[in-house]
């Protein structure tokens, strides 16, 4: 039926929206920083093994994706782009060496066409939105790096271009949930993706 994937930096709202649409039906899928053991660091103190562990999270989605599709709506709280954006930007600081091997398993994968989603909703706040989400995350998962939050949509945008991802729709995400959900199920409708 229908996989969708709501990306965005963290505190863009991905986890609240996605439970929107869960309530709705859909099968929701985790963000993989709220899949991995408590004791894996995210955010801030991520490292090589961070992303390896973040990035097989979600490839372990990659066999309920293949079977949900064919009777289920799917939304999942990032995906590949969004572990491998954050990935590229650890590796350009010389936090993490994982970028380049992830960066291949994700051609890989993204060439079976059931991995590939049918959406891509980038979801953006303002910066002051972002920081005062951010706030009220636990420590691990805080990641108020200003240059993480400058860099992530440039890097994002340009693995979308690199690796052929171009299915995507941008969402602004500052008001509250109520009328953010209603607005992404507008947008699912004006696709024809899983909502009538």
């Amino acid at each position: 039926m229908t996989f969708v994937v709501l990306e965005g930096f963290s505190g863009s709202g991905k986890t609240t929206l996605a439970r929107g649409l869960e309530t709705k039906g859909w099968v929701r899928l985790p963000e993989s920083a709220h899949a991995v053991p408590a004791s894996v660091p995210v955010g801030e103190g991520a490292d090589t093994y961070s992303d390896l562990t973040l990035f097989g999270s979600t490839m372990s989605y990659c066999s309920a994706i293949s079977r949900l599709r064919t009777g289920s709506m799917i939304v999942s709280e990032g995906y590949l782009l969004s572990d491998l954006a954050y990935a590229r930007i650890r590796y350009d600081l010389g936090k993490s060496r994982a970028y380049p091997g992830m960066l291949a398993m994700c051609k890989s994968v993204l060439s079976e066409p059931a991995m590939v989603p049918d959406l891509y909703v980038l979801l953006e706040a303002r910066p002051e939105t972002i920081g005062r989400r951010q706030a009220e995350k636990d420590a691990r998962e805080r990641n108020q790096n200003s240059y993480f939050r400058r860099s992530y949509y440039d890097v994002l945008t340009g693995l979308h271009e690199d690796l052929a991802q171009t299915n995507v729709e941008r969402l602004l995400t500052d008001r509250d949930h109520p009328i953010t959900l209603t607005a992404l199920v507008s947008l699912l409708k004006r696709k024809g993706l899983g909502l009538s």
